[in-house]
């Protein structure tokens, strides 16, 4: 899969989230994702949210690996970014 394809799946699956895929290493991609809709949620909990979109890529091997990085807009604003 490319970046652009699971772009595409984060978006489509992650609703009102800004999403931004990186592949630092061939294979292995670094998924940033900022959203109201991990307000309240412990890390495993974002990280789960976070990964459903790509549940099945993952699952049928398209995707080998990928990590998460999970933020609310405070917490986005909060790091400057």
């Amino acid at each position: 899969m490319t970046i652009d394809d699971i772009q595409r799946l984060l978006e489509a699956g992650l609703d009102g989230c800004e999403v931004q895929v990186d592949e630092p290493v061939p294979g292995k991609f670094a998924v940033t994702v900022i959203g109201d809709v991990f307000a309240g949620l412990n890390r495993v909990k974002r990280e789960q949210k976070a990964g459903a979109p790509l549940r099945d890529a993952i699952l049928d091997g398209r995707i080998h690996a990928v990590s998460y990085r999970t933020f609310t807009p405070d917490e986005w604003a909060e790091r400057g970014a």
